[in-house]
């Protein structure tokens, strides 16, 4: 063969193929013109070795230019200490959340130093700065950040302070709320208290909404409240724990604490409620009443049996199991709080649901707090106005009046309230219609110029944000919109801006596919259809639509699309060395040696880099790993092992497998 001809098939020049020959061991000279066929086959092969081990070695240089300045920039943060604000006055679980350890590990902690702190019980600030620097951070005074939606708030407490300053009342029935971790039963419990099937008529078995119910127990009424326990749901929680009486908090005896769990401990606890835990579940194999009472009291929730005060019911809501000596204890504690309300006065409430029905127009349920709200009263809630045209209660029935600790659904409304705006009676004259439409325009227009100034900012922000979803959201109720645009915007980061250009309530229209179409948006809708006009529009294909009944199948697929939207890298996290001891099988689909790992540990599903006195000869990958013939997940430092590799042969006894594993990363 021609050498002229062998360096084109090599891509390559005449002279860089004669020059580099030699250190392949061809010492054809330098001045070869033809070489047999034979040698130019074995040159073929050998150059394209040389070739894979340039690339491996340009891989590994790589990837070590890349940890060097990862573990410099490490070095160089490890040297300063991050800066926290903290008040003179801080809560346990929000010092938690500042120096980013679960609360249960900072509550362990403190009782460690001989402090015995609650979830929500405050801490001076020399105390929390001690726990701040034990935990690397350089703690320096500061203010609390101002709570979102604190009109709400304070609207709630001054109307508390009515109630409780109202001594002429009559004894009222509980409100009580029942909180938990999602899917520890909280709404099988209420079916096995309502002798009703709710469940079966929730997606996905998880509610979605605030229910408000009422029971009869010996003769009383108890007014229940159901919250959701998905995540996204956080504040429709904290709404219910603002307008009960008593809680009940539901643990599974089979899974015991958990985040939610926890949460709604710190609801409990800054709403200053009394409440009961009811242990479900313990029908199921694998309950343990004695772990959950146990991880109680790691919190300092110490159980009644166990010289404590908080009182544990065990209970089988599918069996309903002791739901009669829970309901008692739930009056006993409801009996303690004297419970009383002025029927006579004019009503005050607070909305836990609002909605637009297509046949019935705005719609609000409201907690009763105290007097009578009657059908044909007058009512102010938060920027709208009504007259009660009828009264529903939570079985759809229609009442005349609602008393306190009443829920019912309230229509007759100018405009859908706010969830947590209070509802008073009033008598509506013209000036106040005025007013309340005037307010309502100025919140439309103020919210207008707002979304403008924000379109405005974001041309000068484009520069700094590279990628952006835009989307448009509709849900059935206020609290599930809510819930799913906070949910959304957690999806956030510096790369990525998620742009909802409309948000309401109802189906979804040909209005919102005509604007999906000109700003390539994707439509999710909670719990809503595709009128008719967009139901023909969608059979174009243009707009994307993700339906629901599950909020977090709805977050799924907004985080895909973020993920994809994010630029991804692989970088190699290095593992242990494996010295080859034993070479059992050679085959490039699967391999069997035997060896000892030299340094780290070597993982299962790792890959490997092959390394021949110190040059990297293949790139392969481990498929299993065993010890003594047991299969393992890992295999430490000295231990010898028998391993199954892929995507490599040639492998000789003394031979290197440098090992690591590849990650995703989020380029910066």
């Amino acid at each position: 063969m021609n050498v002229t001809e062998l360096a084109r098939q090599l891509n390559t020049t005449r002279e860089e193929l004669l020059e580099k020959l030699p250190s392949f061991g061809f010492d054809i000279g330098r001045r070869a013109i033809k070489i047999d066929n034979a040698v130019a086959d074995r040159i073929k092969s050998s150059w394209a070795q040389g070739a894979r081990t340039d690339r491996l070695v340009a891989k590994m240089n790589k990837q070590k230019e890349a940890q060097s300045k990862e573990n410099s920039q490490l070095n160089k943060d490890s040297g300063v200490k991050e800066k926290i604000s903290i008040p003179d006055k801080i809560a346990v679980t929000d010092l938690a959340v500042l120096v980013r350890v679960p609360v249960t590990r900072l509550i362990g902690y403190l009782m460690k130093q001989g402090i015995m702190a609650t979830l929500n019980e405050q801490i001076d600030f020399d105390t929390a700065s001690i726990v701040a620097e034990d935990y690397g951070f350089e703690a320096q005074p500061g203010s609390r950040v101002p709570e979102k939606s604190r009109g709400q708030k304070e609207e709630l407490k001054d109307l508390r302070k009515i109630i409780a300053a109202d001594k002429g009342g009559v004894a009222r029935p509980p409100v009580v709320v029942i909180m938990g971790h999602v899917d520890h039963g909280k709404t099988t419990l209420l079916d096995a208290i309502r002798k009703t099937n709710v469940v079966g008529g929730e997606s996905g078995g998880i509610t979605q909404h605030i229910g408000a119910y009422q029971v009869e127990e010996k003769g009383r009424l108890i007014t229940f409240l159901d919250t959701p326990g998905h995540e996204a749901f956080k504040s429709m929680r904290e709404r219910g724990g603002q307008v009960a009486d008593v809680a009940i908090l539901l643990v599974a005896a089979d899974d015991g604490l958990k985040p939610q769990t926890l949460e709604s401990i710190n609801v409990i606890q800054k709403e200053n409620l009394p409440f009961v835990v009811a242990i479900n579940k313990i029908d199921k194999p694998g309950a343990d009443v004695e772990k959950v009472k146990k991880e109680l009291a790691e919190i300092n929730l110490n159980p009644e049996d166990w010289g404590g005060k908080t009182i544990c019911v065990p209970v089988s809501a599918k069996a309903g199991d002791n739901i009669h000596e829970l309901l008692d204890m739930v009056l006993l504690v409801a009996d303690m709080e004297k419970l009383t309300a002025c029927v006579d006065c004019g009503a005050c409430g607070v909305i836990i649901e609002s909605h637009i029905d297509p046949g019935e127009g705005a719609v609000a349920t409201v907690l009763i707090n105290m007097g009578t709200l009657r059908v044909g009263d007058g009512i102010v809630i938060g920027d709208t106005y009504g007259k009660v045209k009828s009264l529903k209660d939570w079985q759809g029935s229609d009442v005349d009046r609602a008393t306190p600790s009443m829920p019912v659904k309230i229509l007759g409304l100018k405009s859908s309230p706010r969830v947590g705006d209070i509802l008073k009676v009033e008598a509506i004259d013209r000036e106040k219609r005025k007013k309340a439409s005037k307010r309502r325009r100025l919140v439309d227009v103020g919210e207008a110029r707002i979304t403008n100034a924000e379109a405005e900012d974001s041309e000068d922000e484009d520069k700094n944000v590279k990628e952006t979803l835009t989307i448009i959201v509709k849900a059935d109720v206020l609290g599930s919109l809510e819930a799913l645009l906070a949910s959304i915007k957690k999806f956030e980061s510096p790369d990525i801006s998620i742009n909802i250009i409309k948000q309401g309530l109802g189906n979804i229209t040909e209005s919102d596919f005509a604007l999906a179409e000109d700003a390539g948006a994707v439509i999710y809708g909670f719990n809503c259809q595709l009128s008719a006009e967009a139901l023909k529009m969608s059979y174009r294909g243009k707009v994307q639509i993700q339906l629901s009944k599950i909020i977090y199948e709805l977050l799924d697929d907004v985080e895909e699309r973020v993920k994809f939207l994010k630029k991804i890298e692989i970088v190699e996290v290095s593992q242990g060395e494996l010295q080859v001891l034993k070479v059992f099988k050679d085959s490039r689909s699967q391999s069997i040696i035997g060896g000892r790992v030299k340094k780290a540990k070597i993982t299962k599903q790792a890959k490997f880099r092959l390394m021949r006195e110190g040059s990297p000869i293949d790139e392969g990958k481990i498929v299993e790993l065993q010890i003594n013939k047991q299969p393992v997940e890992e295999v430490r430092e000295g231990v010898e092992c028998g391993m199954g590799v892929s995507g490599v042969r040639g492998i000789k006894e003394g031979d290197i497998l440098d090992c690591f594993a590849e990650e995703e990363r989020v380029s910066a």
